[in-house]
């Protein structure tokens, strides 16, 4: 008997485009407004529960006094994790950025050395002509000198 199917008769005249879409448009309005009343009503009932099984005692057990002292000091600790839980993650940022320009400054330094390095030689290759242009001028200086001792020592005699 289950797996009879139902049969819906045809009664139900033809409906033109608009009026269908009209129908259809109430329909869905009318579903949107029960599933809010029913989400409504399921929400009453959970804060219901709730406060229910907050407020229910045993006839011959006393609410605890200390109970709603306990459930504030509960909130404040749950508030102090979540806030630690955010400083971490805030931390963690901080931690990738700073490592990223860490990254960034080292290779900077890197390639500044490397520069440094290849213009080094080049600066000693100038320095080495400019001390072979010294070396040539006071060789040159010396042989005039000598050259003029020897004149004027042969001079005297």
């Amino acid at each position: 008997m289950w797996r009879a199917r139902r049969h819906t008769s045809s009664t139900a005249p033809d409906l033109s485009k608009k009026e269908f879409k009209k129908e259809k448009e109430r329909l869905t309005t009318e579903l949107h407004l029960l599933i809010q009343l029913r989400n409504e009503q399921r929400d009453h009932l959970i804060d219901f529960k709730q406060s229910s099984n907050y407020n229910r005692t045993k006839p011959t057990q006393k609410k605890n006094p200390f109970y709603e002292q306990l459930r504030s000091t509960k909130n404040q600790v749950l508030s102090s994790v979540h806030k630690l839980e955010m400083g971490i993650i805030e931390a963690q940022e901080n931690i990738q950025e700073l490592n990223k320009w860490i990254d960034y400054f080292t290779n900077l330094h890197s390639q500044l050395l490397m520069e440094k390095n290849l213009k080094m030689p080049v600066t000693q290759n100038q320095k080495n002509k400019e001390v072979e242009i010294d070396w040539a001028l006071i060789e040159k200086y010396l042989v005039d000198l000598n050259l003029n001792g020897r004149t004027g020592a042969d001079q005297q005699p």
